[in-house]
């Protein structure tokens, strides 16, 4: 009886070690947002987002708006696996240098990216919605206030 209660416990403690070996990192549970996003019709401006790996510290992106016909909005984007974590990097043509957001949650399917010494925003949110992107930036406002900007996503077809 103690030897088949000794090998159930060796049993477990291998299973275990094999589901946390087989876990994944948090630059593989950001996958689902590699690909080619388009904000949905409606008006006359449209919003592309797009990330493609790099590597597997690397991916990199853009996101721009055009409203009839003309570039109104872009930036340039990297997801980076460094050693002091992972950051969402926006280098937008308005802000002296690029900007760094540090990844501080994450999930199979969404994302916080947090830099509290950003004027705005101070927090950027990507979420997978049956499988459309939902994201937003948040921080206070001009006036002080809580301010929330939402962007929503379908996949180019």
């Amino acid at each position: 009886m103690m030897k088949q209660i000794i090998q159930y416990l060796i049993l477990i403690l291998f299973i275990t070690n094999m589901a946390e070996s087989q876990e994944k990192s948090p630059m593989q549970k950001l996958l689902w947002i590699v690909d080619n996003w388009v904000s949905a019709e409606g008006d006359e401006s449209r919003s592309f987002e797009e990330w493609k790996i790099t590597n597997e510290n690397l991916y990199e992106g853009s996101s721009k708006t055009i409203k009839n016909g003309e570039v109104t909005f872009s930036e340039v984007l990297k997801l980076e696996n460094t050693p002091e974590g992972i950051y969402y990097v926006a280098d937008v043509p308005h802000n002296p240098a690029p900007v760094r957001f540090l990844l501080t949650a994450v999930t199979d399917t969404s994302a916080v990216f947090e830099n509290q010494e950003h004027d705005f925003p101070k927090r950027i949110t990507y979420q997978q919605e049956n499988g459309n992107l939902h994201a937003f930036i948040e921080g206070p406002g001009k006036d002080g206030n809580t301010k929330k900007i939402d962007f929503y996503f379908n996949k180019m077809r």
